[in-house]
């Protein structure tokens, strides 16, 4: 049993991660208003596809090693206080693909200055961007790594709050536009990996010549990781806003690109959920405990899946008038469209309640080739209905591509733990009929409305998967969800809009 002080440690850290992840949220909430409302729609959209090109970039060069720079770095600093041969081999395997990256910008930068209608040098402070943010992913994992969770959790937000001082302290004029708006993300980055370098230590990272062993494993465990991240490159919304550029204004790209924006904040809940979850039920698994599994399942989920569900619905209700109160009339357009995304948010929860099963028991290509699926699925509905229904298209065809995935992943878990998984899906039906209130009943009766119908689907919900049990409440008190933050390994980063 671990020692109190263990505990307390563990616990601290866990809560600082806590506090610098939706810390983290808060303050980019806050930089989305202030750039929201000093960019206008169009600026926002420019802005938009710029910090999009960078990361994808970080996606497909670099992001693709992080959970295994993490679990082997994390071995080897328990074992020597060091990372650096685990950072060396991360590093030599990002030289190549960072190099091609780099080269792709820089050769290509005039028709892509003209694809995203910005000067040139946009482009090169792109090229900035992306090597900031990759020093920041490297650093951070680093820190992940030497279970120093409270720093990371500190690098977090420290990386919003940099770019929310620049926009405060600098006068307007200076941050009238996308370029100069994208140097404060630059900047800010830059800052915090040079402070991230100096909290670490140089003897932490020292260099070590890594063996061709240690290659091959980094390599062989990232493998998998690679594949999903470049089918994740075609589900995402990076992929949306390219088949949007076609068809839509840049003033409409900017409202969804907010829209996505919001609606990810709104799906961190469900990240952070899986991630407490795929420890315990690794342990679980490890432990041969399928009983308690398929207990957890199906009675535990439920209650997650249905809370979440009402949460998406205040959402929902909430963005009628907060959205253009917050970020100006010129922002109106995003509350249809957040209500269609929180419905593909409620479709995330199922999808990011039940992939910890499945990793849990070791199907990591399996949970790959539900990627894949989703992807293909999200292009074609794009195809389908962004030409005919624009923005609201692009909302339709995520929450069918999401629905896809997350179908996939119940049946998995089904087939793999037994009971009635697939019947999860109707925990859902609280934010679809809240959505289908907000599109369909546009005065004010839309809130009576909308708030009788939820409340009834809730009560219904209740009473059809007999929630609020005594027997339930025992389970849940004996089910410790604590992730050994500190302690050893982090978990993988769920998935996200």
């Amino acid at each position: 049993m671990a020692s109190a002080g263990t505990l307390a440690s563990a616990w601290r850290s866990f809560v600082a991660l806590g506090m610098g992840n939706y810390g983290a949220m808060a303050i980019g909430l806050a930089v989305n208003v202030l750039l929201a409302r000093r960019l206008g729609t169009e600026h926002y959209g420019r802005l938009a596809f710029m910090l999009t090109a960078s990361q994808l970039l970080l996606l497909l060069a670099v992001n693709w090693t992080h959970a295994g720079f993490v679990r082997f770095g994390s071995q080897e600093f328990a074992s020597s206080a060091s990372i650096g041969r685990t950072l060396w081999t991360r590093l030599g395997l990002l030289a190549p693909a960072v190099v091609i990256a780099a080269l792709t910008v820089v050769l290509g930068r005039r028709p892509l200055a003209d694809y995203l209608d910005i000067p040139e040098i946009g482009v090169w402070l792109m090229l900035v961007h992306f090597v900031a943010a990759s020093g920041l992913s490297i650093v951070g994992a680093v820190l992940q790594a030497a279970g120093q969770m409270t720093r990371y959790g500190v690098c977090l937000l420290f990386d919003k709050a940099i770019v929310l001082l620049c926009l405060v302290a600098l006068p307007a004029a200076w941050i009238s536009g996308p370029v100069s708006a994208l140097v404060c993300y630059a900047a800010s980055s830059l800052v915090v990996v040079i402070w991230g370098l100096s909290v670490v230590g140089i003897g932490a990272v020292r260099f070590a010549f890594p063996p061709r062993s240690a290659y091959r494993d980094l390599a062989y465990f990232s493998a998998p990781l690679l594949i999903s991240g470049w089918a994740g490159l075609f589900g995402a919304n990076w992929f949306d806003l390219v088949i949007l550029k076609w068809y839509v204004p840049m003033g409409g790209i900017g409202v969804y690109s907010l829209t996505t924006q919001l609606a990810g904040a709104a799906q961190q809940v469900t990240i952070v959920f899986s991630t407490l979850l795929l420890p315990r039920l690794s342990v679980m698994v490890a432990e041969r405990r399928d009983a308690d599994i398929k207990l957890f399942v199906e009675r535990m989920l439920p209650y997650w899946l249905l809370g979440t569900s009402v949460l998406f619905s205040v959402v929902v209700l909430a963005a009628r008038i907060g959205v253009p109160l917050v970020f100006g009339e010129a922002f109106g357009g995003v509350a249809p469209v957040l209500a269609l995304l929180m419905v593909a948010a409620g479709t995330m929860a199922l999808f990011n309640a039940c992939a910890p099963v499945i990793v849990a028991y070791g199907s990591t290509w399996t949970l790959t080739g539900i990627c894949f699926t989703g992807s293909l699925a999200n292009v074609l509905f794009d195809l389908i209905l962004i030409p005919r229904f624009g923005v609201m298209g692009s909302a339709l065809a995520t929450v069918l591509a999401y629905g896809t995935s997350a179908s996939l992943v119940l049946i998995f878990v089904q087939r793999s733990v037994g009971g009635r998984v697939l019947r999860l899906g109707w925990l859902g039906a609280p934010v679809v009929v809240t959505c289908a209130c907000f599109l369909l009943v546009d005065s004010a009766w839309m809130y009576p409305v909308a708030v009788t119908a939820v409340s009834l689907t809730v009560l219904a919900l209740i009473g059809t998967f007999r929630l609020f049990r005594n027997e339930d409440a025992v389970f849940l008190k004996g089910l410790q969800l604590m992730p050994r933050f500190g302690l050893g390994p982090a978990a993988p980063a769920g998935r996200s809009a």
